[in-house]
């Protein structure tokens, strides 16, 4: 059996089974499928701790303190050394592995009235367990990323934890600690952890989206308001609406609601009105390069890129429409002009007139020497020819007709992203629309703490002015209400902050799924790890231990989590 291990002075811990080692890589002499051992280390554990103990207010060591009486305080500070660095919005913040830690504290007979603050206590007959779960140094890797208000889950950050008891000649209680990085590793799967604090974050996004819709809502409802002091029906219908809504946040965004429901409704033609002058262009497009001999079959949304390039590329239809149009043109000008007389006219331009093919046309007019060998440079050199087909992509390259299909793929572009626009916009409606259904569906339970929000809305049957000052108290009610609960609640937690506490939390869960081995693992090997301290046996301690053990049997969460850490120890 093959292993791997930094651990010195190793020692076989179940069989006679011997082994070699070379570095760090070890061969047990065994056909076991089990092999249990232990070894020395002089790496720093992952979490450590220190204890400290004080009797009537004055600190001192257990040793000194044992056999007296008085109020004891026990003060155990966790340190969580496996640290790392990620980069956050430009800025290094120094994280940790966050190693789920339990601590228990065992005392016996000679303790009573015990205490744990952040903890829980089981008591018995003869004993009292105090029990924490904590996450060591993950406060700190958060720092400033969550609300100030952490009630919820306060008693998982704890860096330190503190037991008091009144103790009658102190016996030495027991210290345990276990660390994993799984609730599972602890013997349960019901316990605080790293994904408790993503789902805190995700609740906190979705508090500020809906608060954010519900500003929103309040500005439209306000807006509203004002139109509605132009005319008498309105603000009769507005008051009619107002006069069982506006007393309670729930009929306000039933409002809001409506609203979106009134921009929803319309989504269906607006998208339909803009494809339908989308559609008009394209086909007026179609026409006029389809009676300009470019194309021969109609342009479609998914196409016309492709074809008007493929225009674009001078190809023999684009060079054949542009040759006509060219004989067309001259033609009203020089009824007599005939169509093979324009290769020579483009030879002429090329060779003779610096590409001016009016000049060239006027030398042919005037029978200018020029032309005359220019005819015969075409029908007896290849070249000429070529250099008259040259001329005339240039010539249609250069056109005005060209320079109009560029234009226009341009022009179908803006169109194509207009439409797109319009569809955008109306399923961000949309989507308006179903964010505001959700805060409405949770309005009943806002509205029993938002109820002050609505002591100014009165009756809308005094008229404009009081409508109107109804919905100044309902907007501003909604800022106080997001200033003094929402934002307290969710420690006014921007997109950047927001952004931040993901990006700690996805590279501490990271570094948390790759924590599978302390010592060291064969390559390719399923491993896992945990940690398990206890503080130096006394016979005080091992009764405490035993009682403890005894009466544990069922009971809270931390009872059954406590079972399982005093089992770890039996080795």
């Amino acid at each position: 059996m093959t292993d791997v291990s930094s651990l010195t002075d190793i020692q076989n811990t179940e069989s006679d089974a011997a082994f070699t080692q070379d570095g760090e890589k070890l061969v047990w002499n065994t056909d076991d499928t089990d092999v249990y051992y232990k070894g020395t280390t002089d790496r720093d554990l992952p979490i450590s701790a220190k204890v400290t103990y004080t009797l009537d207010g004055v600190t001192d060591s257990l040793e000194n303190l044992m056999g007296k009486s008085g109020h004891l305080t026990i003060q155990i500070d966790l340190t969580n050394n496996e640290t790392g660095t990620v980069n956050v919005n430009g800025t290094d913040r120094t994280i940790v592995t966050p190693l789920i830690t339990a601590v228990g504290v065992i005392f016996g007979e000679d303790a009573s009235n015990v205490t744990a603050e952040h903890g829980v206590i089981e008591s018995a007959a003869k004993s009292n367990v105090a029990a924490f779960v904590t996450l060591p140094g993950v406060k700190d890797s958060l720092s400033g990323l969550l609300p100030e208000d952490l009630s919820t889950v306060e008693d998982y950050l704890q860096d330190s934890v503190t037991v008091e008891a009144d103790v009658e000649d102190l016996a030495a209680p027991q210290i345990m600690l276990a660390a994993a990085t799984s609730p599972d590793a602890l013997g349960t799967d019901n316990v605080f952890d790293l994904d408790s604090i993503n789902e805190l974050t995700d609740g906190i996004q979705q508090l500020n989206d809906a608060m954010s819709q519900l500003m929103d809502g309040a500005s439209q409802l306000e807006d509203g308001v004002s139109q509605l002091a132009g005319g008498t029906l309105a603000l009769l219908d507005g008051a009619s609406q107002l006069k069982t809504g506006v007393a309670a946040l729930d009929n306000g965004l039933g409002q809001l609601t409506n609203g979106l429901d009134t921009l929803t409704s319309n989504n269906a033609a607006l998208n339909a009105g803009a494809q339908q002058v989308a559609d008009g262009v394209l086909a007026s497009a179609n026409k006029t390069l389809m009676e300009g001999g470019l194309i021969d079959t109609p342009m479609t949304w998914d196409n016309y890129e492709a074809v008007i390039d493929e225009v674009l590329t001078m190809n023999d239809k684009t060079l054949a429409a542009a040759r006509k149009k060219m004989v067309r043109t001259i033609w009203e000008q020089a009824p007599n002009f005939k169509d093979s007389q324009l290769d020579l006219a483009l030879y002429l331009s090329a060779t003779k007139t610096n590409h001016d093919l009016e000049a060239a046309l006027r030398l042919m007019q005037s029978y200018d020497p020029s032309m005359i060998c220019g005819l015969v440079q075409l029908l007896t050199n290849a070249d000429a020819q070529q250099i008259a087909h040259e001329e005339l992509k240039l010539q249609a390259e250069n056109s005005d007709d060209i320079a109009s299909v560029r234009a226009l793929k341009t022009s179908l572009s803006q169109i194509q992203y207009f439409v797109s626009s319009v569809n955008q916009y109306t399923s961000g409606v949309a989507t308006a629309a179903d964010g505001a259904h959700s805060a409405k569906d949770g309005s009943a339970k806002l509205a029993s703490g938002t109820k002050t929000l609505y002591d100014g809305v009165n009756t809308l049957n005094n008229g404009v002015s009081q409508l109107t000052d109804g919905a100044t108290q309902l907007s501003d009610g909604l800022v106080q209400f997001n200033e003094e609960g929402i934002s307290k609640l969710t420690g006014s937690l921007d997109t950047d902050q927001i952004h931040a506490l993901k990006t700690v939390l996805d590279e501490m869960t990271s570094r948390l799924e790759n924590y599978t081995s302390f010592a060291g693992a064969p390559e390719g090997a399923s491993s896992n790890v945990k940690f398990i301290y206890k503080t130096g046996e006394t016979v005080a301690a091992t009764e405490n231990t035993a009682v403890a053990e005894t009466t544990t049997q069922e009971g809270s969460f931390f009872t059954r989590l406590w079972e399982r850490i005093v089992n770890l120890f039996k080795f």
